[in-house]
Parts: structure tokens; C-alpha cells; sequence
């Protein structure tokens, strides 16, 4: 006989599962008796979101989580080694009418900024400002927001474009599912980087009056200050390379600021709380080597939150499916329901691929 995908997965999931949740792409996914039916990705089996491996610890017990976890690895690598999945530099091809669109929108957005700049003249007394800002101020976030929208366009028709090959495209797949990048990086690869940004604002520092001597002194355009219209497929100029390099730069210095600080604070805490142990006692108290109590109850309220859903102590709706044999387990999830868009990362490369890919 012929399996499905979602049949072969099915083999490997416990008979007592019922779940129902909306995947990453807002498909319906419906587990009942083990049985799945809709795609998986990585909202049911991932490091935050992993509603299904979730499901499996908390009604089987982690011994049946890690079974589980340890045959969809060899179920995932069988897959991929008689289907084959592989991604190349084509997976980005884009049609001669989507580049061209592309430009336009890029094109579009430069001329925007232009015309901003020809209001604001040299002193700027002409061009309004926003409450609390200089006109100076109000200008360089009426051009971000050119310059953005104009990336948020381009990358839309690549997405648009992209999305037309399907599952015939592995990048495609690999971004939407969660294993890997995102729509987002996609797009920088196929379409436009957009404006390189450092906190938060267009490149400022570098030269007299300029960030590059590649640019007129006292120039405010797109490309003076690091609007990055180039794809990574197609290239940068060696300038937009330059200003794209100096976002980076920002995020990896936060990067290793943010990990010596969270290290540090996590070591303070352990210290802190060393001493400290769950008695099982009528309460569930806290107390420390003195005996003195530090909580009435463990977390003010007694519940173990490696036993939680999603933030709720215990779900009444999966309780009363298991004592009744009803189906009203099947609508645990009500939280998924709201749809998660692509987060959009204008940062550097290294932070994008950092944020919106999946866990390795």
C-alpha cells in the first residue's frame, strides 16, 4: 500500500496524543489517537513551541518524549537520504519580471527620498516637524520609513515569486517549516538588503561630513547613508558591502555584550540560591539551610511548571476528553490560533539568521 508522509509519523506517535493546533503556515494540524493529519513543523516539534513533543512528555513521561525524539532523527535522515533534500544557488532565481519590479520598487523609493530632501532644503524651516523632534530629526524617520517600505515591497514580490515553486523549492521549505532562515533572509538573498542600520538609524559616522569618500561631502541620499539595493545573490557593491559590514559589526558586539551579561546574571542566581530547597510538606515550602521559610508554597502557587501548558498550570479541556472520551481535547491550543508572520530583521545578515532560523 501507499503511505503518506503524515502516515509514517503517525507510527512513531503515542495512540493516547489528542491535539489540534495551527502550524507556522496557519494549517490546521489535528492529532487524534496518534493519528496526524496536516503538516508538522516546527511549531509542534521545536525547542520553544513544540506542542506535539510537549504533549508526548507530559502524558507518557520523558523517557517516551526522548523515544520519540530519537526515532523521528532516524525517521527525518531515512527521508532525506532515498528522497534527498538539497538546496542550491538556484533556489533564489527570481523571473526577469520580478528583478525588474524589484528595481522599480527600489528605484521608487530613492526617488522618494530625494524629494524629502528638496523639501528639507539647508536649514529645513520649511519642513514640518513632529512633536518632541528637530526637523532634522522628523526627516531622517520620514526617509527610514521610505527606505523601509520600499524593501518591505521588493521583498514582497520575491516572496510572491519564491513561493510560486512550492515544494519543489528547499529553501522555500526549510523557511517556512522552521528548520532553517527565513522568508525574511530569502528575500536579502534573492531580492534587496534594505538600509543598513546602526542603533536603530541610518549610518552616520565615517569621513568629514560623509560615512565614505566614495560620496559627496554633506550627501543625505539613499545610498549616501547605507540603503543596500544589491542582493546577496547578485552581489554588492563594494560600498554597500562597507556600510552592510559596520551594521554587522553592531551585532556581534551586542552579541557577546548580551551573553557576558545573561552568563553572569545566571551565575548570580544560582549563588543566591544555593541554599534553597522544595520540602514535601503539606505546602510545597521553600525554605533555606536555616529552616527558614523563603515561600509558603513553591512559586506562591505549588505548580510545577516543567508541568505546564503554555503557561497555564493544566489544561480541564484534555482532563475531561481522557475521562469522558470526547473530543473536547482536541481544542487545547487556543493560543496558536492567532497567525505568527515572519518576523522582519533589518539588521545585519548574521543577526537575521541568528533570530528567524531554526535550532541547530
Amino acid at each position: 500500500p501507499a503511505y503518506r508522509g503524515q502516515d509514517i509519523v503517525s507510527l512513531i506517535i503515542p495512540d493516547n496524543i489528542h491535539l489540534r493546533f495551527r502550524s507556522r503556515s496557519n494549517d490546521m494540524v489535528m492529532v487524534k489517537n496518534g493519528q496526524v493529519d496536516g503538516t508538522l513543523d516546527k511549531r509542534a516539534i521545536g525547542a520553544e513551541d513544540g506542542r506535539l513533543l510537549d504533549a508526548i512528555v507530559q502524558t507518557n513521561g520523558s523517557e517516551q518524549g526522548a523515544r520519540f525524539l530519537d526515532e523521528f532523527t532516524r525517521l527525518s535522515i531515512a527521508a532525506c537520504t532515498s528522497l534527498g533534500f538539497t538546496t542550491g544557488i538556484d533556489d533564489e532565481d527570481l523571473s526577469e519580471e520580478a528583478v525588474a519590479a524589484i528595481n522599480t520598487a527600489n528605484a521608487n523609493a530613492q526617488d522618494e527620498v530625494n524629494v524629502a530632501l528638496d523639501l528639507f532644503g539647508k536649514d529645513g524651516k520649511k519642513y514640518g516637524s513632529r512633536p518632541g523632534r528637530t526637523p532634522r530629526e522628523t526627516l531622517e524617520e520620514d526617509i527610514m520609513q521610505m527606505l523601509d517600505k520600499g524593501k518591505q515591497e521588493a521583498g514582497d514580490i520575491a516572496k510572491d515569486e519564491l513561493n510560486k515553486s512550492g515544494s519543489t523549492n528547499a529553501a522555500v521549505n526549510m523557511a517556512i517549516s522552521g528548520a532553517r532562515g527565513s522568508m525574511d533572509n530569502l528575500t536579502m538573498m534573492a531580492a534587496s538588503i534594505g538600509q543598513a542600520k546602526v542603533r536603530g538609524k541610518r549610518l552616520e559616522r565615517g569621513y568629514d561630513d560623509r560615512v565614505l569618500p566614495h560620496f559627496k561631502r554633506g550627501g543625505r541620499g539613499a545610498l549616501d547613508r547605507g540603503f543596500i539595493a544589491s542582493s546577496f545573490k547578485r552581489g554588492l557593491e563594494p560600498t554597500e558591502f562597507f556600510m552592510l559590514s559596520v551594521s554587522g559589526r553592531e551585532s556581534l558586539v551586542d552579541t557577546a555584550v548580551r551573553t557576558a551579561k545573561s552568563g553572569y546574571m545566571q551565575r548570580r542566581l544560582i549563588n543566591a540560591m544555593d541554599d534553597l530547597k522544595v520540602f514535601d510538606d503539606d505546602m510545597l515550602s521553600v525554605r533555606n539551610t536555616a529552616n527558614r521559610i523563603i515561600q509558603f508554597s513553591y512559586g506562591e502557587d505549588g505548580i510545577d511548571p516543567s508541568r505546564g501548558v503554555h503557561g497555564s498550570p493544566f489544561n480541564i479541556d484534555v482532563i475531561v476528553d481522557a475521562a469522558l472520551g470526547t473530543e473536547g481535547g482536541l481544542e487545547v491550543d487556543r493560543e496558536s490560533y492567532e497567525f505568527e508572520g515572519d518576523e522582519e530583521d533589518m539588521g545585519a545578515w548574521e543577526e537575521a539568521a541568528e533570530h528567524d532560523g531554526g535550532e541547530d
